[in-house]
């Protein structure tokens, strides 16, 4: 044999070597369906920010429909004015009547739903490891000015009243449990 047909010969592979190309093929399905489901969380993610915005702009849109003196859709989150606490038989909406009249079945978005667990909620209190179902949800807060003049920020309760001026913050509670801030409104 000359030296050149010595050369194009390869040696036969050894098992140490079959072992490195499984393990090799096994970390490339490993990384494979890592990205997969990246790419599917981020997905939810996306998905559920979206729906955070439409509540945003639902929000931004009664701001406006207030100034210009037109009904508030759904009529359960139309915010009393001044004028209207001084009137004697007034009934006051509360913020719990609002979000049920926005997330109902006959509601303003009942096509939002949670993207992250098919029976998580679509709203919570607070965004908690301890409840689960919280992942995915969407969580108001209250913004009052503080003593000093910068925001507060409190838990919005059932039992608030809505009022005209109210500021509240829409946050979103993302599959780590942690708040990401969508947005701020005024009624």
């Amino acid at each position: 044999m000359s030296k050149l047909e010595h050369a194009r010969v390869s040696p036969p592979l050894k098992w140490s070597d079959y072992v490195f190309i499984c393990l090799l093929c096994i970390n490339l399905i490993g990384v494979i369906l890592l990205g997969r489901n990246i790419y599917i969380q981020g997905d939810k993610l996306e998905q559920a920010r979206k729906n955070a915005e439409f509540v945003v702009a639902w929000a931004d849109g009664v701001d406006e429909d207030m100034d210009a003196g037109k009904p508030i859709s759904p009529p359960k989150c139309t915010p009393a004015t001044d004028k209207d606490l001084k009137t004697a038989k007034f009934q006051l909406n509360t913020w719990g009547e609002c979000i049920t009249s926005l997330f109902g079945l006959k509601g303003k978005f009942p096509e939002i739903t949670n993207t992250f667990m098919k029976d998580g909620l679509i709203y919570a209190k607070k965004c908690d490891r301890e409840h689960l179902e919280s992942k995915g949800a969407l969580v108001f807060e209250r913004l009052q000015t503080g003593p000093t003049g910068s925001p507060v920020v409190s838990e919005l309760k059932d039992t608030d009243v809505l009022l005209s001026g109210m500021e509240f913050r829409i946050n979103l509670c993302d599959r780590g449990f942690r708040l990401i801030k969508i947005g701020e409104a005024k009624l």
